[in-house]
C-alpha cells in the first residue's frame, strides 16, 4: 500500500517542480528585457502550487539572484543617487506590509494579490501623465505603496514604473536604476519579514530554490538574445496579457473556496 502511494505522489512532484521551474524561468526572461514584472508574473502563477507565502519568499530568494547579475550588467548606466528616497520611503511602507502578511489568511492574501496585480496592470497599460508639483512628496508616497506593495505580495515595482514613466526617464537609465532599487528592496523586504517572523522557511522552499537557480541563468541568457531581436512594445504588450491572465487565474482559485461554500 505504501509503495502505491509512492508511485502518485512521485508524478504529482515533478509536474510542480516543472511548473515551478518554467514560471521562474518565463518571470526572468521578462525581467531580462524589461528591467522589471519579474514578481508580477511569478507570484500569481507559483502561488498556484504553492502557498502564497512560499510563493512570495521563492520569488524574493531568486529575484535577487537576477537583480545582482543585473546590477553588474548595468553598473555604467544608473544611478544610486536617483532613488534613495524612494528607497528610503519604501522601508518605512514595509514594515506594516510585513506584519500584514504575518497575520492575513491565505485566501484572502490570494484575492488581495490579484486585485492589486489588476490595478497595476492597469496602471502599467495606462500609461496616463501626471504633472508632479512636488517631487520629494511623490518619491515618498511612491516608495511607501512600493514597500508595502513588496511586503505582501513581493510586487513592489509598479508604483515606481508608473513614475518613472510619468517623469519619462530614458529607457536604459530607467532600466538601470530600477534594478538598483528592486535589489535594495528585496533585501529590506527579507530583512524586515525575517524580524517579524513571517517568512517561511520550511517546507519545500529549498527545492524550489534550487530548481529555480538553471531556470534564472537561463532566463539572463536568453534574455538578452530576445531583447536584441525582438521589439520591446510588442514584447511589453505580451508581458502585460501574461500578467492579466496570472492576476484573473489567482483571483478566481482564491474566490473559488467562497463561492462554493468551502
Amino acid at each position: 500500500m505504501r509503495r502505491q502511494e509512492s508511485v502518485e505522489v512521485c508524478p504529482l512532484d515533478f509536474a510542480t517542480m516543472a511548473f515551478v521551474f518554467g514560471v521562474i524561468l518565463v518571470a526572468g526572461l521578462v525581467q531580462t528585457v524589461t528591467g522589471f514584472a519579474y514578481a508580477l508574473i511569478a507570484v500569481p502563477l507559483l502561488a498556484l502550487v504553492t502557498s502564497p507565502r512560499e510563493a512570495i519568499v521563492l520569488v524574493l530568494f531568486t529575484g535577487m539572484l537576477m537583480k545582482v547579475v543585473m546590477v553588474v550588467k548595468t553598473w555604467q548606466d544608473g544611478d544610486f543617487s536617483k532613488i534613495w528616497l524612494i528607497f528610503v520611503a519604501s522601508v518605512a511602507g514595509g514594515l506594516p506590509g510585513a506584519f500584514v502578511l504575518r497575520w492575513i489568511d491565505d485566501g484572502a492574501l490570494k484575492i488581495f494579490i490579484s486585485v492589486a496585480l489588476l490595478l497595476c496592470t492597469a496602471g502599467l497599460c495606462s500609461e496616463c501623465k501626471v504633472k508632479i508639483r512636488r517631487p520629494w512628496l511623490a518619491k515618498s508616497v511612491v516608495g511607501a505603496l512600493s514597500g508595502f506593495l513588496g511586503a505582501t505580495t513581493a510586487f513592489n515595482g509598479p508604483p515606481i514604473v508608473l513614475y518613472m514613466m510619468n517623469e519619462n526617464e530614458d529607457k536604459v537609465i530607467m532600466r538601470a536604476n530600477l534594478v538598483r532599487y528592486f535589489i535594495l528592496g528585496n533585501m529590506v523586504t527579507l530583512g524586515t519579514a525575517a524580524m517579524v517572523g513571517s517568512l517561511p522557511l520550511g517546507g519545500d522552499i529549498l527545492t524550489y530554490s534550487l530548481i529555480s537557480l538553471p531556470a534564472v541563468a537561463i532566463a539572463w541568457w536568453l534574455g538578452n538574445k530576445v531583447f536584441q531581436g525582438m521589439n520591446p512594445v510588442m514584447f511589453r504588450r505580451l508581458a502585460m496579457t501574461i500578467i492579466g491572465c496570472s492576476a484573473v487565474v489567482t483571483l478566481g482559485s482564491g474566490l473559488a473556496p467562497l463561492l462554493l461554500g468551502q
